[in-house]
């Protein structure tokens, strides 16, 4: 795969104050362009985004992590500012992408975190372009198809907004499992905005159903036992979207990897919590590679 020189700049999302703000635009092997943006200074940290989700879904966390790194976000093919595209969409086509990202922000590699989706992207990244993944941070994802835990089927209706007329009323359910209940209770506030902010800018109907297909044929399971990098494998464990069992899995399946439960966090635990998770992140991130892993031992934070 060869990525294409950076295209015309994008216009910026909002976010939060940090020290330095970059905005790089990536051109992919194929010639679409993607909006990225880089935050702080330091080793590099690539966050990738989950279904649906543009890279402002990380802007409660991104101001924290990029005290200490450099941290690259971006909008996948057909979301947010990057370009309008039809699918279909493969795995192995959308971790190409988020390495043109790195190239393109100049960076031989870099420790890549992923939620849900993007957690899928990053285990074909890791998977696909080793020397590309120094570390691997895999948030509320699955293996695949053959070995996911699955979800209660009304869970994921919600999460798809099945009977939905409006991109809002879609989020409106979706948020109903992409929370806690108790953070549903306690932060009604906070979801409205988020909702809002898919309402004005929601996702296109062609794009969210291509990096949906892309999830249905995911499966790694037979490949993790080839990943050599430091990984991370964070799970909230009120997470009705992907349950927790999948992280255990991952965990179990990835030699030396550290599962770190999120007590009674839901599957946006970076909104819920953003310290907390902060906190797993970098900790994590600044531990050295040589360190003892505690493989198979699941832990509560």
């Amino acid at each position: 795969m060869r990525c294409r020189g950076a295209g015309a700049r994008s216009a910026p999302v909002a976010w939060p104050v940090v020290a330095t703000v970059e905005h790089i635009p990536a051109r992919t092997a194929d010639g679409i362009t993607l909006a990225a943006t880089a935050h702080g200074q330091g080793p590099p940290l690539l966050m990738i985004p989950g279904l649906g989700a543009s890279r402002s879904v990380y802007a409660t966390v991104v101001p924290l992590l990029a005290e200490r790194h450099r941290v690259i976000v971006f909008d996948p093919r057909g979301v947010g500012d990057s370009d309008v595209t039809d699918g279909p969409y493969t795995m192995a086509q959308l971790a190409g992408d988020a390495v043109c990202v790195l190239d393109a922000a100049g960076e031989p590699d870099a420790a890549v975190f992923g939620a849900s989706m993007g957690g899928m992207v990053a285990q074909h990244v890791a998977l696909d372009h080793p020397d590309r993944a120094s570390r691997l941070i895999l948030a509320c994802t699955s293996p695949g198809t053959s070995h996911a835990v699955r979800a209660d089927p009304e869970a994921t209706r919600r999460l798809l907004g099945k009977g939905a007329r409006t991109p809002e009323e879609a989020y409106r359910i979706a948020c109903t499992v992409l929370y806690s209940r108790a953070f549903q209770a306690s932060h009604p506030d906070f979801i409205e905005r988020e909702i809002q902010q898919r309402a004005r800018r929601p996702v296109r109907a062609r794009a969210f159903s291509a990096q949906y297909d892309a999830v249905r044929h995911h499966d790694t399971w037979d490949r993790l036992p080839e990943l050599r990098m430091p990984v991370l494998v964070l799970h909230g464990s009120e997470d009705e979207v992907m349950p927790p069992g999948n992280g255990e899995v991952i965990a179990q399946r990835i030699s030396g990897a550290r599962l770190l439960l999120l007590d009674g966090l839901g599957h946006m635990f970076w909104h819920e919590d953003p310290e907390r998770a902060a906190r797993a992140i970098l900790d994590f991130l600044d531990t050295p590679a040589a360190a003892p892993a505690s493989g198979d031992l699941a832990e509560n934070a």
